[in-house]
């Protein structure tokens, strides 16, 4: 199999991953927000009333985004066989907060690793032990041991380092924390970095000091920047660099800014991720610095468009999220047309 054959397959299993994956963002993802919004920042410590218990649903399907992806990332590699082993493993690199990316590469290991288990040959009498105890055994086996004793800990290692890198930028430039913060939050869109990130800024909200809510404001603010990135580029993009189903999640893209869920901009990154990450770093920087940069900042923990009316100068808070915004979304686009970026035939 060439080389160029290998990431058109493999870019068809990643969108496979996604198609399955919308629901539960959506899901998940509307409950989450709908509870912060109407139960307030307290129904994340607690479940004694509707609104916490709404967050807990919907905390809970956001954790098992990982999980999903790998599990059918795994599906489209290898059929029914790759499932079992790649939502096990999966929930193991959710435990180890790899986030989506984490997810996507337990989808390829376990997808690859059991179709090669498929063509192992056996004796008729021992197929059915084969599909139903030999492969999903050994595969979660291999697999689960590779994330926990080669991923784990050098992502705990590099989260710690992120950590107490941030710490020592905190006394420094507003503006270049604020980029920083605002590109963490937009690299793997809840996985590891933004943790950090997001910790970091919930730090900073917790002091109740003006210079604790500027920090925490740049991280808020990039939450919704790459899914209005993403809707707006497929919107200017249509048909020549998306597909149907990717000018159809730009739509939904659109309510995830709004309401300020990072994950609704997964599908795109998983798709495409050498172009629309990058694009997403820089779009989402460049809102925070800016925003920095105008001196503006909100005292809530509400995210980028919802937190507008609680801004101390929101006409230069909405000029911040409005570059962001279109900045992403041309850089987005450019990187796919001058690469010939093609979008991916529908599946019959």
């Amino acid at each position: 199999m060439s080389l160029k054959k290998f990431g058109h397959d493999l870019i068809g299993h990643f969108q496979t991953g996604v198609s399955y994956m919308i629901p539960l963002v959506a899901a998940a993802g509307l409950l989450e927000s709908f509870a912060v919004v109407f139960g307030g920042q307290d129904v994340w410590n607690q479940t004694s009333d509707i609104w916490g218990n709404l967050r807990l649903i919907g905390q809970t399907g956001i954790n098992f985004i990982p999980s999903m992806i790998a599990a059918y990332i795994a599906y489209s590699i290898a059929d029914r066989p790759g499932l079992a082993p790649a939502f096990i493993v999966g929930l193991v690199s959710a435990k180890l907060g790899t986030g989506f990316l984490g997810g996507m590469l337990v989808g390829i290991l376990v997808g690859y690793l059991v179709e090669w288990l498929k063509k192992i040959p056996m004796p008729a009498k021992l197929i059915s032990v084969k599909s139903i105890i030999i492969i999903p055994l050994f595969s979660t086996l291999v697999v689960g041991l590779v994330m926990i004793y080669l991923f784990g800990e050098p992502i705990k290692s590099a989260t710690d380092g992120l950590n107490n890198w941030l710490q020592g930028m905190s006394g420094g430039n507003a503006v270049i924390v604020a980029a920083i913060l605002g590109a963490m939050m937009a690299f793997d869109m809840g996985g590891p970095v933004n943790k950090v990130a997001f910790t970091f800024g919930m730090a900073a909200f917790s002091t109740g000091t003006t210079g604790g809510y500027e920090i925490s404001t740049s991280m808020f603010m990039a939450i919704g920047i790459p899914p209005l990135a993403m809707s707006l580029a497929t919107f200017l993009g249509g048909k020549k660099l998306y597909s149907e189903s990717e000018i159809e999640n730009g739509k939904a893209a659109l309510v995830f800014g709004i309401i300020g869920i990072t994950e609704g901009t997964i599908p795109f990154a998983v798709g495409d991720p050498l172009r629309v990450i990058p694009s997403m770093m820089v779009g989402s920087a460049l809102a925070s610095a800016i925003n920095a940069m105008f001196g503006t900042y909100q005292t809530t923990a509400l995210a980028t468009i919802m937190s507008i009316p609680f801004s101390s100068n929101w006409v230069l808070y909405i000029i911040a999220i409005v570059i962001g915004v279109v900045v992403a979304a041309l850089m987005v686009n450019f990187l796919k047309a001058v690469t010939h970026h093609q979008p991916e035939p529908e599946n019959e």
